[in-house]
């Protein structure tokens, strides 16, 4: 997979300031084991961080995060603890690009984000592309609780998971999350990050399709 200049193409629109407020955790419950078939060997650990490819250099290694949530849609009663490690796929066999969005569910920018990646159900698993949304606020400022996350997740129909990372408290390690929506391209044979781009995509198949050509 290589680079390619895709964003003017795609264009990047608006986005919300944040963050700032109570980490709410989640409640306890039973978690849901992951999927059988996703282990895929050790998750790579050398040259971990949040900096993307250039035109130069590779670019380094997504973390592995592992966060709970809820899986999707036909799961939404499920609390389920979900790690990078599952994407991970060296040998091609099941993904092509992960897409990782972070949001507030306050901000209209990831609302509108969100929607477009919910019509491209159909188009995503055609081009095997993996998507994992990461919540860091709730309707307010406040981390997403339980019932929000559920209230969300439900609203938009999702088919993939949606994560809990109060405040970004995991993801601002690593990556700049100071504004939403956060858009992190990643090839899921290395788990290399191809890009990272803050604001509201404008046409999430042209963003995506940038990523897949070529690969």
């Amino acid at each position: 997979m290589r680079w390619r200049p895709i964003l003017a193409l795609a264009g990047l629109g608006l986005g919300c300031g944040g963050p700032g407020g109570l980490v709410v955790p989640l409640p306890d419950a039973a978690v849901a084991p992951a999927p059988a078939g996703v282990d895929a060997g050790p998750y790579p650990t050398a040259n971990v961080g949040g900096k993307p490819r250039t035109r130069t250099t590779a670019g380094q290694v997504f973390p592995n995060f592992t966060l709970e949530g809820i899986r999707s849609v036909a799961t939404i009663d499920e609390r389920a603890e979900v790690s990078m490690a599952e994407i991970y796929d060296p040998a091609g066999t099941r993904y092509d690009l992960l897409h990782v969005v972070a949001v507030f569910f306050w901000c209209p920018h990831c609302n509108n984000e969100t929607n477009a990646l919910a019509k491209l159900a159909s188009w995503r698993a055609e081009h095997r592309v993996a998507v994992i949304e990461i919540a860091m606020q709730g309707y307010g400022s406040s981390s997403p609780g339980w019932s929000e996350l559920q209230e969300w997740v439900r609203d938009h129909a999702l088919d993939f998971p949606v994560l809990v990372d109060g405040q970004g408290g995991e993801l601002g390690q690593f990556f700049p999350i100071g504004s939403v929506p956060l858009n992190i391209a990643v090839d899921p044979r290395t788990m290399e990050i191809l890009s990272v781009d803050v604001g509201e995509v404008a046409d999430m198949t042209a963003y995506e399709q940038g990523f897949l050509a070529g690969s």
